[in-house]
């Protein structure tokens, strides 16, 4: 295969499918219809002579040859972002430039709602398109390029990133009004008694909560473990469990339902909410005017 015989213009909807695992997904992120986003992957199928994904389901997968590419064509054009924006100020007022952020379902309840009603306002043709938090792979995609920030409770990252806190956050009790043992506060005792409900979400961050119960031999006190935190008031609200949620999202997590928020009987550390950048896009003015976005928000 000779580079002079490949269309470089193939390459986003080579890394677009690659991370909606979905041509129509990844013709929405594209702007493109999804016939041309087939035509794209055939012509490259044809240049690289690899199937280079397959259906399983509803997902398009990667083969394995795809996998290899994957990291090369990321960085690669990343680069040429990067370079192609050089001298080029961000105008948030005309710009048509779509930002990717790694969330995690609870950042995107907190995060969003607040954020996509600023940028209605001052930044109408910017769209925003989110990610889920992988399991050790969000620092890759940084450095791939293939998103703009990560935003969460993250681990310290290794050289070659930027972090910056927004705010310091603790855990709190949730439990349902009219439970028949806690009321207006919860003893260490009646924590200990209780069936509790946790998330083990597959990203970073939160999994403290699951080692504190352990620690203090509460193990079997787990009733249920969820995915993720959006089901969890509701699970609450209708049962005697108890669950630990961060404060910041606790109101929003118990909107509308008969919560109480108590404070925690037991010591458990509190969370860093950071958001965090890949050094090679610190002075892109784009990237400069998302995490200002962030700051002016959501910093404390």
């Amino acid at each position: 295969m000779n580079i002079e015989d490949i269309d470089l213009n193939l390459l986003p909807v080579f890394e677009a499918v690659l991370a909606e695992s979905s041509i129509s997904r990844a013709a929405d992120r594209l702007g493109l219809s999804q016939p041309a986003v087939s035509n794209a992957l055939s012509r490259l199928r044809q240049a690289t002579g690899n199937r280079l994904f397959v259906r399983q389901g509803n997902a398009m997968v990667p083969t394995p040859y795809a996998q290899e590419l994957a990291g090369p064509i990321r960085q690669a054009l990343a680069g040429l972002r990067a370079a192609l924006g050089i001298g080029r100020e961000f105008e948030p007022a005309t710009s048509q430039r779509c930002f990717s952020v790694c969330l995690t379902d609870l950042g995107e309840a907190f995060f969003l709602p607040r954020l996509l009603e600023r940028l209605n306002r001052i930044a109408p043709h910017v769209h925003l398109h989110t990610l889920p938090m992988p399991t050790g792979a969000a620092e890759e995609s940084l450095r791939s390029g293939e998103v703009d920030l990560a935003i969460g409770n993250l681990p310290e990252l290794g050289a070659g990133f930027y972090v910056q806190r927004l705010f310091r956050d603790r855990y709190v009790c949730l439990v349902r009004k009219g439970h028949p043992h806690i009321g207006e506060r919860i003893t260490a005792r009646q924590f200990a008694a209780a069936s509790h409900a946790i998330v083990t979400p597959a990203g970073w961050g939160h999994g403290i909560i699951e080692k504190t119960l352990i620690a203090r031999g509460l193990e079997d006190r787990v009733a249920v473990r969820l995915q993720n935190f959006l089901v969890l008031a509701s699970i609450v609200a209708t049962t005697d469990l108890v669950a630990i949620v961060p404060q910041s999202v606790a109101s929003h997590l118990s909107r509308d339902l008969d919560l109480r928020l108590l404070p925690l009987p037991i010591p458990i550390p509190t969370l860093d909410i950071r958001q965090c950048w890949q050094e090679r896009f610190h002075d892109d003015s784009g990237n400069r005017w998302l995490r200002q976005q962030f700051v002016d928000l959501f910093s404390k």
